[in-house]
């Protein structure tokens, strides 16, 4: 739907009664129908179905699935003062003591997200970048010792361990160093956790109250370790802004910097918070970066023209900037950036966000909805419009070079689709995952070869709060 059409369709007013649904079962709704690993896909097969606003039932959950990306748009525009995250993401994240900045909404969100907003900065991620190269060629290394020309290698696991180091440093100043260790530790532990996150946001009875599963007690387990891992890291982060007053000014890592906020109690971050706020990290540096860069390589393994561009600009780069490539070099690297967009237009790790409205709202198609309304925004579907992106199932990263964005005649051809969130809750790790993303496929092209093996797996996507390949595999044969 465009701008216009929406416009001209602003008093065609209709209520939650009046939209369409998927025909389910008695009292179960759509349930049956829907798998947590998959739930984006059927909702976006629907909306081919049911048009860009139609609702689905979940045992008695009503959902509002939104896929117009102008309607989504305005809609992301508008948190948190309109929408919220759900009451039911709240109430799961509270009920397991992890309730951060991800669930929260109102002054408690604001307060959280002031206190975390500085270490993305553009001053911060530059003094970032000697961990980020240090980690690369740790990364290396340990592809070295593993690459086979013939040899299928499951390369999301170590894309995880670099994310894990790299977000542990940053964040706590302690390197878990898991790319030099072939244990999981911490990894295995967020393995369980996100996953479990995700499906008991969307289950309409809380059976975990009165039964615990196999899945639940695994759960439990691995909360109790990272919190344990957390809190000893917080103690150790007081006691350093102790010894060394001088970082409650100019802190060298996240934890610095929200445990030393402010003098005021009222504002500080308790223990319980800094807990949340520490596993939201996590989830936004292991899980969505370490995605992307899977999904990169999902395309570029099966393109070696897309390789060879990307050694090309990786090496002029290089060359004009001393032998190295600094931070200034990785925003030269528009080819590779266009790489990693047209990924997220059609592999995005965040295919659709969950909302609710704070008070009574008005959508720009003239759907009127209560307040409490849960809601799922399809932010992946615009990007897959053909109207919008000519061959949009073909992954072309030229469209997205200035030369082809100067001649896009759509002018919502950039804002079709949303990987990164929009409005005041627009992902504040964008530009570090950008970095983490150009700095591992940068050192892959230029000192690998990456094919599919033959007669690998088909991969999927599976969606875990955020969305991931599964069976993916390469082959690399590192370059003479």
């Amino acid at each position: 739907m465009t701008e216009s059409v929406v416009r001209n369709n602003q008093q065609e007013i209709r209520t939650l009664g009046d939209l369409p649904q998927p025909k389910g079962w008695p009292v179960l709704g759509n349930f049956l129908q829907i798998k947590n690993t998959t739930l984006h896909q059927q909702l976006e097969k629907w909306a081919a179905d049911y048009n860009d606003t139609y609702k689905v039932d979940i045992a008695g959950m009503i959902f509002v699935v939104i896929s117009d990306p102008v309607i989504v748009k305005d809609i992301l525009r508008r948190r948190p003062k309109a929408f919220n995250r759900t009451a039911n993401l709240e109430r799961v994240f509270k009920e397991l003591g992890i309730h951060g900045v991800l669930s929260a909404n109102g002054e408690n969100w604001k307060r959280q997200r002031r206190l975390i907003m500085p270490a993305f900065s553009k001053k911060s991620l530059a003094s970032f970048f000697p961990l980020l190269e240090q980690t690369t060629e740790r990364l290396r290394h340990r592809l070295l010792r593993n690459s086979n020309q013939t040899t299928a290698l499951d390369i999301h696991d170590d894309l995880r361990r670099f994310t894990v180091d790299i977000t542990t440093t940053l964040v706590f100043g302690h390197d878990t160093r898991l790319l030099e260790k072939d244990t999981d530790g911490l990894q295995t532990h967020l393995e369980v956790i996100f996953p479990q996150l995700n499906s008991r946001t969307r289950m309409p009875f809380p059976y975990w109250q009165y039964i615990k599963l196999k899945k639940d007690r695994q759960l439990d387990k691995a909360l109790i370790e990272v919190e344990k891992y957390a809190l000893e890291i917080v103690e150790q982060t007081r006691e350093e802004l102790h010894q060394r007053p001088e970082l409650a000014d100019s802190p060298e890592t996240i934890l610095q910097a929200m445990v030393a906020a402010s003098d005021d109690e009222d504002n500080r971050l308790n223990n319980e918070e800094l807990f949340a706020n520490i596993l939201t990290l996590l989830l936004a540096g292991e899980d969505t970066t370490s995605n992307l860069i899977a999904w990169m390589l999902y395309f570029i393994r099966q393109m070696p023209g897309v390789q060879h561009k990307i050694a090309e600009e990786v090496e002029k780069v290089i060359e004009t900037s001393d032998g190295t490539l600094c931070v200034e070099g990785l925003e030269d690297l528009k080819y590779l950036e266009a790489v990693a967009r047209e990924t997220l237009r059609l592999k995005s790790t965040a295919p659709m966000i969950s909302a609710e409205t704070a008070s009574e709202q008005t959508l720009l198609d003239g759907t009127q909805l209560p307040a409490g309304t849960s809601m799922f925004l399809l932010t992946r579907l615009g990007g897959l419009n053909e109207s919008l992106f000519p061959d949009a199932k073909q992954f072309q990263p030229e469209r997205w070079l200035a030369d082809s964005l100067s001649h896009e005649a759509c002018p919502h051809r950039a804002t079709s689709h949303f990987p990164f969130g929009g409005g005041a809750r627009h992902c504040p790790g964008e530009s570090l995952a950008f970095m983490e993303a150009k700095m591992v496929v940068a050192m892959l092209c230029r000192h690998f070869t990456i094919t599919k093996p033959s007669n690998s797996p088909t991969v999927e996507e599976e969606f875990a709060l955020t969305m991931r390949p599964t069976n993916l595999q390469v082959c690399l044969q590192p370059k003479q």
